[in-house]
């Protein structure tokens, strides 16, 4: 087919990560000797909450560890404290996890087979830090066939339009013929609605899509919907 691309989210779309990061913050604290009960309501709340600047690039790596030393390990000796220090063992532990945690969505390689077979270009654009993103890409689908866009490589987040433009200029495509899928409704739905390319809601779960944004042009419970989808279109 010509002039018809996809792109792609990544987690909780192609793969999840049964979150890693979260996990990642037990391992460190139990090797500090400070253990974790994430069972504990407030205790997974703080965890969210020192992950979501990071994730925004709102805040540093090395900026959210000592806020999770100031919460976390108040009695730690100076040295087990240090944020740039517990920034590279965090970073070592998630890499360490992909193996563990990381798996496909069901029908993933199956749908991006069936895309490539139909000659669709196909693409990822996710949020995340590049190295972790990548091998969790690269663990769960094996070696991508097209361009990888993560969002502190390319400088731009989802649902920000430069990040759909970026897309769209590796895709070499024009937005009327870009088709985005994911399953968030605000970064991925409406943000790719806003910037004019066609959005597929991957709603695995029966959720209601929230009436305030944008509906996508097309709703799936699963991706072996997608190429005929895309190929009827």
């Amino acid at each position: 087919m010509k002039n018809v691309a996809v792109g792609f989210d990544f987690d909780r779309t192609l793969g999840t990560d049964n979150h890693l990061e979260r996990r990642a913050f037990e391992v460190l604290a139990e090797h500090l000797g400070a253990p974790l009960d994430l069972t504990q309501a407030a205790t997974h709340e703080a965890i969210e909450q020192l992950l979501v600047p990071f994730r925004l690039a709102q805040e540093s790596m090395a900026g959210m560890m000592v806020r999770f030393a100031q919460t976390f390990l108040q009695n730690a000796p100076p040295g087990d404290r240090d944020g740039e220090q517990l920034a590279g063992r965090y970073r070592q532990i998630c890499y360490n996890l992909v193996t563990k945690m990381v798996v496909p969505i069901p029908g993933a390689i199956e749908c991006i087979r069936a895309l490539v077979a139909a000659e669709i270009p196909v693409a990822i654009l996710t949020n995340g830090w590049s190295e972790l993103q990548e091998r969790k890409i690269e663990h769960a689908l094996g070696a991508f066939p097209g361009p990888v866009l993560v969002s502190d490589l390319v400088g731009a987040y989802k649902p920000s339009a430069e990040a759909f433009r970026q897309l769209e200029e590796a895709l070499g495509v024009e937005p009327a013929e870009l088709w985005y899928v994911g399953d968030n409704p605000v970064a991925d739905i409406d943000g790719a609605r806003a910037y004019g390319l066609r959005a597929v809601w991957l709603n695995r779960d029966g959720e209601t899509y929230p009436a305030e944004l944008t509906e996508p042009t097309a709703q799936i419970e699963h991706l072996d919907a997608l190429p005929a989808l895309v190929r009827g279109a």
